[in-house]
């Protein structure tokens, strides 16, 4: 198994043991074989910091920590195993900006990092501003994070939020513009998926194959009329005609993009990076992303303002933001508009096989394919 990242590293995120601006091509991380072998379950970011989930359940963590998001003690620009946590098996993490969360097995939440807007569903009377790694006694099966608050997914398909609401993005009606515990967001049908955005929250219910929305619509992200709803205070449920299964939902800074079990990709929200692969005015509506030549996605991740794809052919794909070399294509276009081949220069023998994305930086997992025998090749990192 290798890694390799690459994007913005003003902290260390990138965990390639620098700290520099940004990283232009993806470059290999170094792993430390003491600490994790077994192999990458997930990967996580944060405005400037990334969590690391192992195949064992196993936490680490590079990056930003003024805030202790890291779930340490220092700043480290190479993964170090998050030992305030040893001995507990997670099996699914998220990042906000600066704070941190992980579910563990037995469907525990820990939360860690900034409660300053209450986003770690602690009350700030009795808690701390900066949180060491503390478990709170809810019932969490999946968890996201925005710019400011925090959305859990408990066994029953309900929807439990906290933090900075004054959006609309905890859904609790114009009364209620924070919180610092977790409320139930109310009439909500049986929850599937839940996604986070900068100030707003979009969820999915397979059962009706309904998508509900809620928070800022400034940028059409709610797929509202955005001059009629500009802030939404409680949960809209919206018919985009979809009547099939879906494989991911994701939402970015002010997009969101939903991926159906037939392949298509279904985007809406800002489009000022081309961050909706399209060069064309779409603010608000929804948009099918056009594939190059037929190509099916494998899998796809969503940054801030930017996306890649993995492609079934075992192409790498990006769009939008590019400021920080974000999509790893032309250097000097702080945006690219349509999806866009990435020049990993893998070895015939390597194959990608998971891929993640964040604020501005991405990580990708990458194997040696079966019965090669050819010598792994591996990659300089191009630093700026």
């Amino acid at each position: 198994m290798l890694l390799f990242s690459w994007g913005a590293n003003s902290h260390g995120q990138l965990g390639l043991g620098i700290v520099n601006e940004q990283v232009e091509k993806p470059s290999q991380v170094v792993i430390n074989s003491s600490l994790f072998v077994t192999g990458i379950k997930q990967i996580v970011c944060g405005g400037g910091h990334t969590l690391l989930l192992d195949a064992e359940g196993k936490l680490f963590s590079c990056g930003w920590n003024h805030k202790l998001q890291l779930g340490t003690e220092k700043e480290c620009s190479s993964f170090e195993r998050i030992w305030n946590l040893g001995g507990i098996v997670f099996t699914n993490i998220a990042c906000g900006w600066d704070f941190s969360c992980g579910v563990t097995d037995d469907n525990f939440l820990f939360v860690w990092g900034s409660n300053s807007n209450g986003e770690l569903g602690l009350p700030k009377d009795h808690f701390p501003e900066i949180l060491k790694p503390f478990r709170l006694q809810v019932n969490a099966c999946a968890v996201s994070m925005g710019l400011r608050h925090t959305a859990i997914i408990n066994s029953k398909g309900e929807v439990w939020i906290t933090g900075c609401g004054r959006h609309g993005q905890l859904g609790l009606g114009e009364d209620i513009l924070s919180s610092d515990r977790f409320l139930q967001v109310p009439k909500l049908g049986k929850i599937s998926h839940i996604a986070c955005g900068q100030n707003h929250t979009t969820a999915w219910c397979s059962d009706e194959k309904a998508l509900y929305v809620w928070g800022d619509n400034r940028h059409g992200q709610l797929l509202l009329d955005k001059e009629k709803y500009k802030k939404v205070f409680t949960a809209q449920k919206i018919d985009i005609g979809v009547k099939q299964g879906i494989k991911k939902l994701l939402s970015g800074w002010t997009n969101t993009l939903l991926w159906l079990e037939n392949g298509t990709l279904l985007t809406w929200g800002r489009n000022n990076y081309g961050q909706l692969g399209s060069d064309k005015s779409v603010h608000g509506k929804l948009v099918h992303v056009e594939l190059p030549d037929g190509k099916k996605v494998k899998d796809i991740a969503l940054g801030s303002e930017h996306t890649i794809c993995l492609m079934d052919d075992n192409s790498l794909w990006a769009w939008g933001w590019n400021e920080h070399a974000n999509t790893a294509t032309n250097l000097e276009e702080k945006f690219i508009s349509h999806p866009t081949l990435v020049d990993i220069g893998l070895e015939p023998n390597l194959s990608i096989t998971q891929i993640y994305s964040g604020s501005a930086h991405n990580f990708i997992v990458v194997k040696e394919s079966e019965n090669s025998e050819r010598k792994l090749q591996v990659m300089e990192p191009k630093v700026v």
